[in-house]
């Protein structure tokens, strides 16, 4: 599919899928630092609540991708995102390291994981790899589950087979400029910057998302549990709100970002 100009319903100039991934201690029992789940993680208690009620308070939806095991841990709070008219995307069991994973586990996962949302009468259709990299096996198996969307890290948005992909770029990542453990990545990337103090780093995602064209959008719940980021992140809503509001960038979910692509195609 050629290069987008126009985007959304009204033809905007921009267009800007609005994601935030993880939730609860997943991460953390993957990584082996916590080793058993508490079920009063504070990214859920707190983070999540205050999150839900920015979203409201500015109108926005966005695709929250939950790990598959909070809805065990959370169900009430996994519930609620799509209660409060949200996208749930799959985004493993518990945060793994999708690109290691062999054939086999990870059509397991992917299962397991469906079946744990089905059982809360939940049904994602777009799945975003823990890590950013998808498998070479991956797009044949989460066609035959029945997805219809995929964001990995990437660049450009296209339809292969069917299958939509809405990557995103690290830039637009938060844990990308905050974290110290992305220091790695940015190295390998030729960004030499150290992780970002909090306001400077919402004012580059402000930058970022309103330099036009098609963007996506990442934040983490449990980010904003540091008071300075929770600051950072409702500059960037209130920016994300303002796209929205002029008409300067369709602002969506990304599952109606990808069905908006496959009308076109």
């Amino acid at each position: 599919m050629g290069r987008v100009e126009r985007f959304g319903p009204d033809e905007l100039a921009s267009a800007l899928v609005l994601t935030f991934d993880n939730l609860g201690e997943a991460s953390a029992l993957e990584r082996g630092e916590q080793q058993v789940p508490t079920g009063r993680d504070p990214s859920v208690t707190r983070a999540l609540p205050w999150l839900l009620d920015e979203l409201d308070r500015h109108g926005l939806k966005a695709t929250f991708f939950v790990e598959a095991i909070n809805c065990e841990l959370y169900p009430d709070a996994v519930a609620g995102i799509a209660a409060r008219g949200h996208e749930l995307g799959h985004h493993g069991w518990s945060h793994e390291p999708w690109a290691q994973l062999s054939p086999a586990d990870e059509r397991e996962v992917l299962a397991g994981g469906l079946g744990a949302y089905e059982a809360l009468g939940l049904r994602p259709r777009g799945f975003r790899p823990p890590g950013g990299e998808l498998t070479p096996d991956s797009p044949t198996v989460l066609r035959e589950l029945g997805f219809t969307w995929c964001s990995p890290a990437g660049r450009d948005a296209r339809i292969e087979d069917g299958l939509v992909y809405v990557p995103f770029e690290w830039e637009l990542v938060d844990a990308y400029h905050l974290m110290d453990s992305f220091g790695s990545l940015r190295a390998i990337r030729g960004y030499s910057e150290p992780s970002g103090a909090p306001a400077e780093v919402a004012e580059r995602l402000v930058r970022g998302i309103g330099s036009g064209g098609r963007h996506t959008l990442i934040l983490h719940p449990f980010l904003m549990l540091d008071e300075a980021w929770a600051v950072g992140t409702a500059r960037v809503l209130d920016a994300v709100a303002a796209l929205a509001r002029s008409g300067d960038a369709w602002v969506v979910p990304g599952n109606v970002f990808a069905d908006w692509q496959l009308a076109r195609s």
